[in-house]
């Protein structure tokens, strides 16, 4: 078999990228294999960013240790994986534009990409925290997920059509991820808009997507284990998306990321942090996002979740979405 042949995965179309050879392949898997060896659970996300940490923290203990770059490659690859699990359609290609070839993961449609081994390696240098691996899977994840969404004409001015009162189109519709109510699940109080149409003044419908898949993107980061979930940002300027995570407390980090989306000059913007929906008890758990337009109100969303409990807490479970997402209403432009 010829190290040069193409594997059969689907192939890359934009320029600077090409589909992973069969001995690509064959090497990201013996990566994969070092990583299994250590028993981490390598399709958990905490438990991936515990070795990464723990791994850097062995490594900085030894002053005059050289950096295990096998090492790093390989924990890049198994964070690399997460990232494919939590984006649909996206997937591992070559990426040849730039010094050197290195692996990446693309979106579906090819046009957004991030590079798991070439970060984690730039994190050696500069520091890995307890945190880290979790909130760039989400940010990674959440970057490659929207990629491929509805956006205005290039040459229109405002960049974002100016929103207007309408029914939005299907894809507008708020993400349903239910779940049979539990005995210790509280029903959702109303806030009395069942679509973002029916808000005082709708977002477009490209921010709307925005927000709606970054709500989808953020539960699914709680439950497959983030919890709490790391506040992330993300902006548009109609060509380019960018993703940037804000670790810490979860009232002092959106701030942190509302001035950052600020000061981006983009023309949509969301930002997502773990709180709290209108009625809720102290301790009830929920995702939330907000995402506006330039000088236009925002869109609040959020959808709670029941976190996992172990066998210490009682019965264990896993963690699961409570009641269906809920749309908040209108804050201030981000923008």
């Amino acid at each position: 078999m010829s190290e040069d042949r193409t594997s059969p995965a689907q192939a890359a179309t934009m320029p600077g990228l090409r589909p992973l050879t069969v001995g690509e392949q064959g090497h990201l898997d013996s990566l994969r294999a070092h990583v299994r060896r250590s028993r981490t659970d390598v399709t958990d996300v905490a438990d991936v960013a515990r070795l990464v940490h723990e791994t850097f923290t062995g490594w900085a203990g030894d002053a005059g240790a050289a950096v295990p770059e096998g090492v790093v490659a390989a924990l890049g690859v198994v964070v690399g994986d997460l990232v494919v699990a939590r984006a649909p359609g996206a997937h591992w290609v070559l990426r040849t534009a730039g010094p050197t070839p290195t692996p990446c993961v693309v979106s579906p449609d090819g046009e957004a990409a991030v590079l798991p081994l070439d970060d984690i390696r730039a994190r050696w240098d500069i520091g890995v925290t307890p945190d880290w691996a979790s909130g760039y899977v989400a940010a990674a994840a959440a970057h490659l997920a929207v990629s491929g969404l509805p956006t205005e004409d290039a040459d229109r001015t405002p960049a974002f059509e100016v929103p207007q009162q309408r029914t939005p189109a299907p894809a507008g519709s708020l993400p349903r991820r239910t779940a049979a109510p539990a005995p210790d699940d509280t029903p959702a109080p109303s806030t009395g808009y069942r679509t973002p149409g029916d808000l005082p003044e709708p977002p477009s419908p490209a921010t709307q997507d925005l927000g709606l898949r970054a709500l989808e993107h953020a539960l699914d980061a709680v439950l497959g284990g983030e919890c709490p979930l790391v506040t992330f940002a993300m902006t548009h300027d109609g060509v380019h998306r960018v993703v940037q995570t804000f670790p810490g407390d979860s009232r002092e980090s959106a701030d942190r990321a509302r001035a950052w989306v600020r000061a981006s000059g983009a023309a949509a913007a969301v930002v997502a942090w773990e709180g709290e929906l209108p009625g809720d008890e102290p301790g009830t758990h929920a995702v939330v996002v907000e995402a506006s337009g330039p000088g236009r109100p925002s869109m609040v969303v959020g959808h709670r979740y029941a976190p996992a409990k172990t066998s210490g807490e009682g019965r264990a479970r896993a963690p699961r979405p409570v009641g269906e997402p809920m749309i908040v209403g209108q804050g201030d432009p981000l923008l």
